[in-house]
């Protein structure tokens, strides 16, 4: 069963007058916010919702000069244009470039929020450091084709390495945190997590838009910034009994779980040369991650939440005899709604880093084919 409740500031619009006919007094809202949920127990963090919040301001037409007008111009007192007085001309903007499906973003949740998730993965690192004597060797190449190869021997060998020897230093903070997790996951409402998955935006420019036309006519330009946040939030909770194990037993179990102490597909997936550049294009990497178990947990309830917020302005003008102030207008959305976790395939808006792998493998790609 679902809820709607609103809330509302309401004030009285100014008026205009034309042909000895008094317009306006009109009741509008300054801000209108209306929650939309499903009230309920236990997974109330879980359940669905939508926030919707608008907020005005500006958009005034007055009279240049306090005559009272004639029969046949019209007047205009403290009159909140017809544009902004429903906010129409500013639409919430729906659409981001680079948003992935809800499929990707619940498996990135699922890999993300894991318990099992490691903080250091010995597996890959295992399979992967037999590369490591190459990237310290000297070729007989260019300049270029040196730095475009141990870039990517870099970004993919030396790095997560050295990152994980970091990581591994921490161990016994890392490890008291996996200790937390597993003390959560027997706690009736078991282990539940938020993280952040993206953050998109975007913008749309109208060159003229119609903000009055009764008894005047006044058009703007009106740009409108949007921004969205995904965020993802999972709710696990314990495969057994959990109370049979000792102080002991439960520190091994999250040493294991922080170091990766554990033969599982997702290791060998990371191991494996290249399967970086299909994370890239599909959510393989995530949906194996989900395999991992070191610390016994099945995810109970999985939900997406994105906050969308648009901010629309538009500019003032005079014709003369009336002037229009500047108008903002801002209008916002919070959602949450339950997803899941399937295979997914998408072409991603790459950012500078990966741009500058793909450039360096383009440049090993034309060494070795001139080898042919």
């Amino acid at each position: 069963m679902t809820r709607t409740r609103t809330e509302a500031t309401p004030f009285t619009n100014g008026y205009w007058r034309r042909f000895g006919i008094t317009n306006g007094y009109n009741p509008i809202n300054s801000t209108l916010n209306t929650c939309v949920d499903s009230p309920g127990k236990g997974l109330g963090d879980n359940l669905p919702l939508q926030i919707d919040k608008y907020s005005m301001n500006g958009g005034v037409i007055n009279q240049n000069r306090k005559d009272g007008g004639t029969y046949f111009t019209g007047y205009f007192d403290n009159y909140v244009c017809d544009a902004c007085s429903t906010g129409a001309f500013a639409p919430l903007i729906l659409d981001y470039p680079g948003e992935q499906s809800s499929a990707a973003y619940a498996a990135a949740t699922l890999a993300r929020t894991n318990p099992s998730r490691p903080g250091v993965d010995v597996i890959q690192n295992v399979l992967e450091i037999g590369d490591l004597p190459r990237s310290l060797e000297v070729y007989g190449e260019t300049l270029i084709e040196k730095l475009a190869e141990n870039f990517i021997r870099y970004k993919f060998g030396i790095q997560p390495l050295v990152r994980d020897i970091i990581r591994v230093g921490e161990w016994a903070d890392r490890v008291n945190e996996k200790l937390n997790v597993i003390a959560q996951l027997q706690k009736s409402g078991g282990y539940r997590k938020t993280v952040s998955l993206d953050a998109l935006s975007n913008s749309q420019y109208t060159a003229s838009t119609a903000m009055q036309s009764n008894g005047c006519f006044f058009t703007s330009p009106v740009q409108s910034v949007g921004q969205r946040i995904i965020r993802g939030h999972a709710r696990w909770l314990p495969q057994g009994d959990y109370s049979k194990y000792s102080s002991a037993e439960k520190l091994a179990l999250a040493k294991r779980a922080y170091l990766g102490f554990e033969w599982n597909l997702s290791g060998f997936w990371e191991g494996i040369p290249w399967s970086w550049l299909i994370d890239w294009y599909t959510n393989i990497g995530d949906l194996l991650s989900q395999t991992r178990n070191v610390i016994p947990a099945t995810c109970e309830s999985l939900t997406l939440m994105r906050h969308t917020k648009t901010e629309s302005y538009t500019v003032g003008a005079d014709d003369g005899i009336r002037n229009i102030t500047a108008a903002h207008v801002t209008k916002e959305r919070k959602e949450r709604y339950p997803a899941s976790a399937t295979f997914d395939a998408h072409l991603p808006l790459l950012d500078a880093g990966q741009m500058g792998i793909l450039a360096s493998l383009m440049v090993m790609k034309q060494k070795y084919r001139s080898f042919r």
